[in-house]
């Protein structure tokens, strides 16, 4: 059956659009900032490359790892850090936009700065207050947690070019009680004073809403058509009153059944949160629990090899793998602990460097609403953002085992999606950049990250060998794209792609 993401009404949505567009462009009137027809225009060409013909996008979000823990071979993750950029770019200069996780997610889908509450990950589910909108296409949130009707998301913006998405999130709807599987997976009413917020796992349901964009928007949570998107990564089988939600591996089966845009969430073993899994963390054996970049590293053995084979990647696809934030020491935090193995040789015994994970790149403003994203996280936040995590991205539109150094953040990410999907309309900036993904100069992935223009399959290349783009503006000097005939795109039958490869 073709999916076809579903709608709400046109009018509605429209409607909705035309809102969102006002309060931004007279928030920014009354802050003294030239909205459409001014500094509009300019800040939407600000780069002038245009991005790739990608149909189909996967995001993998992990949890709470700088680019030193998940990158440079310290800890029991090599499918991550050596398997995977063998087939595409490693971003060594990608940051975070705030601790701790929460506001990194709303961040993403959103373009809002972080709130005093979405950087304390929301331990009570309530409406955000006043919800009056500020410059810039922000939001005052003097409390709370979820966006009014007003604010607009990545996904509001798919709706409207008519092109489908869904957020897979793993383990939702375990145990009933603790989130509704079939209104976004929300964990209960944010009217009033709210309900609390599951923060953590549980043995039987490891998800949690913190990790899931799309909970904290009235403008999808109030619609049962778009809660509908937001499915348990393994799919459920139809319920009394509910019909069946199909997961990640039935939709990826047809290119017809995949999603323009496809979300993914791990749960809080598999995306690296917790250092020591409650429920199962993918290994086959009820007795292991560890958790960390050890059980991400299986979810990714497991998930990547479906998606590369199937007929949507083959087709213009690309795979995003990312983390929220940075986070320091390893032996000092309970969800990292179990990470730090030291290297190989066991001369490596003591904590790596923290700087990485209070620094922000990009010219990142604090928004209307606290002083500092992520302020004094961990005791010891100097600067605003979430530190530097590291990404890697895969497609034939991206040449394997490039790496490059030009920085990024969520809001640059929300602001590449938008332009990889053609959004020009609505938004703060009038060419359809919500929040901050449209300030001025903010960069959206360019030539050092689609450097493969003509689409052609090529090799798997050890990192740094199709060369390393340095943190500039200017397009780097394309070099000659080495292609074997009979490379069809990497599949589940590539060894190197197998569960285990790498390790």
């Amino acid at each position: 059956m073709e999916l076809r993401g579903i709608r709400l009404s046109r009018t509605r949505r429209h409607h909705r659009s035309r809102v969102a567009a006002t309060l931004a462009a007279g928030a920014l009137a009354a802050a003294g900032i030239v909205g459409v027809g001014g500094a509009g225009p300019a800040a939407a060409d600000s780069h002038n490359f245009k991005p790739p013909k990608i149909k189909h996008v996967w995001l993998i979000m992990l949890e709470n790892k700088s680019y030193e823990a998940s990158f440079t071979g310290l800890n029991q993750n090599s499918y991550l850090w050596k398997t995977l950029p063998q087939y595409g770019e490693l971003l060594r200069q990608y940051y975070g936009t705030g601790h701790y996780s929460l506001d990194n997610y709303i961040s993403a889908v959103s373009g809002q700065a972080p709130n005093a509450d979405t950087q304390n990950d929301c331990p009570q589910y309530t409406d955000v207050s006043p919800g009056t909108p500020a410059a810039d296409g922000q939001v005052h949130a003097n409390k709370g947690c979820v966006y009014p009707d007003s604010v607009y998301t990545l996904f509001n913006q798919l709706d409207d070019k008519n092109l489908s998405w869904k957020a897979y999130m793993q383990d939702m709807g375990n145990t009933p009680t603790r989130e509704n599987a079939y209104n976004c997976g929300i964990p209960g009413d944010p009217s009033g004073a709210g309900v609390a917020d599951p923060g953590g796992a549980t043995p039987q349901d490891q998800y949690v809403p913190k990790h899931n964009p799309v909970a904290w928007f009235h403008s999808l949570i109030d619609d049962p058509q778009e809660c509908a998107q937001v499915v348990p990564l393994d799919g459920r089988a139809a319920t009394d009153g509910h019909p069946a939600q199909s997961g990640l591996a039935d939709d990826l089966k047809s290119e017809d059944t995949t999603p323009a845009f496809s979300w993914i969430t791990p749960d809080n073993c598999s995306d690296a949160h917790d250092s020591t899994c409650k429920g199962d963390n993918l290994s086959g054996d009820p007795n292991n629990h560890q958790g960390g970049l050890y059980a991400s590293d299986l979810f990714l053995e497991k998930w990547i090899p479906q998606i590369m084979a199937s007929p949507a990647f083959q087709d213009g696809g690309m795979i995003d793998i990312t983390f929220d934030e940075a986070f320091p020491p390893y032996k000092l935090y309970g969800n990292s602990t179990s990470d730090y193995q030291g290297n190989s040789d066991k001369t490596l015994n003591t904590p790596t460097d923290t700087a990485q994970s209070v620094v922000a790149c990009c010219n990142e403003l604090p928004g209307p609403n606290v002083t500092q994203p992520g302020d004094q996280a961990f005791g010891q936040d100097t600067t605003p953002g979430g530190g530097i995590t590291g990404s890697l991205l895969i497609s034939r539109y991206i040449k394997p085992g490039t790496i490059s150094d030009q920085p990024y953040n969520h809001y640059s990410w929300l602001r590449s999606m938008e332009d990889l999907f053609h959004v020009t309309k609505g938004g703060a900036d009038g060419h359809g950049h919500l929040g901050y993904a449209g300030m001025p100069g903010l960069r959206p992935f360019g030539p050092d990250v689609y450097n493969n223009p003509s689409g052609k399959a090529m090799q798997p290349a050890p990192l740094g060998s199709n060369g390393v783009w340095s943190a500039t503006g200017q397009q780097p000097q394309d070099q000659p794209v080495v292609v074997s005939p009979d490379f069809s795109g990497a599949t589940a039958a590539d060894d190197s792609l197998k569960p285990g490869a790498g390790q």
